[in-house]
């Protein structure tokens, strides 16, 4: 088990990032204005429930106690930079992958295996908490076919699929 002092400042700043990405990549896949206050907050409660394997739950909460303490403190995530105009998706992909790589360098299969399986619980939460589509509710979906779309590209990065 890798432990926060293995990485360096910048690594461990793109790990805190992972849980953030993960969920803002189902929610780009498909805004809805009436979906996206429901859906931050269950990528909040997905984050902060820490539903990981046994092989990452120690990296998991130590990344989850820096994010609470950065919310606490009212810090901020790095900003990934990207163009208004364009779909901010294969970027936050990137960045995952990039996170990911530091991390299966760092530790071992099965703690990047398990991390990645909480990172996507954390998207498939996400994608849940809000419906999308129909009218007044009628008709709408849990998950949209974008998000679910969202959700396999993501379980192809994380080496899931």
């Amino acid at each position: 088990m890798t432990t926060k002092s293995e990485y360096s400042e910048q690594e461990w700043e793109s790990l805190l990032q992972t849980p953030v990405l993960a969920g803002s990549y189902i929610i780009v896949a498909d805004i809805s204005v009436t979906a996206v206050p429901r859906e931050l907050k269950g990528l909040y409660k997905a984050i902060v429930a820490q539903d990981a394997p046994t092989a990452s739950q120690e990296l998991v909460a130590a990344v989850v106690a820096d994010l609470l303490q950065r919310a606490e403190n009212k810090e901020k995530l790095e900003q990934i930079p990207y163009k208004e105009s364009q779909d901010p998706r294969p970027q936050m992909l990137e960045s995952l992958r990039q996170s990911l790589s530091i991390l299966a360098e760092k530790g071992s299969p099965g703690e990047k295996d398990g991390f990645c399986t909480w990172l996507l619980n954390v998207a498939e939460a996400t994608a849940e908490a809000g419906r999308e589509g129909g009218f007044l509710g009628i008709g709408s979906v849990r998950v949209s076919e974008q998000e679910q779309a969202a959700l396999d590209e993501l379980k192809h990065a994380f080496g899931l699929a």
